[in-house]
């Protein structure tokens, strides 16, 4: 093999071995941060019934007979992860929905739901979902838990 040849063949290696690494790296996921709730969110609605502690690292909705509360995210996002401590209202809930979705601020209106809805003492909890693309939704299903 050519000296020029051997060059090239130690290059390539080095350059997967780099590439490998920085897949690797790139997959690995970084730790949680704990941040206030104000900094990233405001009240979209219901502002007198979002209560904070130690500092807005934990964060409660209240919900009475006539009101609840919600809130937004103050920033957009192309994807990421995302997760919610959800405590459903016990006992006879008949009336109430519980919600988590995200949704697009577009035109088109791009939107996934998880709706917790409310039961009658000893009935199971019902999570409704549904997925909005380009404005439509009807795609609705109803799991029992």
């Amino acid at each position: 093999m050519s000296s020029e040849a051997m060059k090239t063949v130690q290059f390539l290696g080095l350059f997967l071995i780099l590439l490998l690494h920085s897949a690797a790296m790139a997959a690995t996921p970084r730790k949680p941060v704990s941040v206030p709730f104000h900094n990233n969110y405001l009240a979209s609605w219901g502002a007198d019934h979002i209560k904070q502690f130690h500092g807005g690292l934990k964060t409660e909705l209240l919900l009475n007979k006539q009101y609840g509360a919600g809130f937004e995210s103050k920033g957009t996002y192309l994807f990421g992860h995302f997760s919610m401590q959800i405590k459903l209202v016990p006992g006879d809930s008949a009336g109430t929905v519980t919600a988590f979705y995200l949704s697009s601020q577009t035109a088109e209106h791009d939107e996934i739901d998880f709706e917790f809805l409310g039961n009658k003492s000893g009935e199971p909890y019902i999570v409704q979902t549904n997925v909005f693309t380009g404005g439509k939704g009807e795609r609705e299903h109803r799991i029992y838990l």
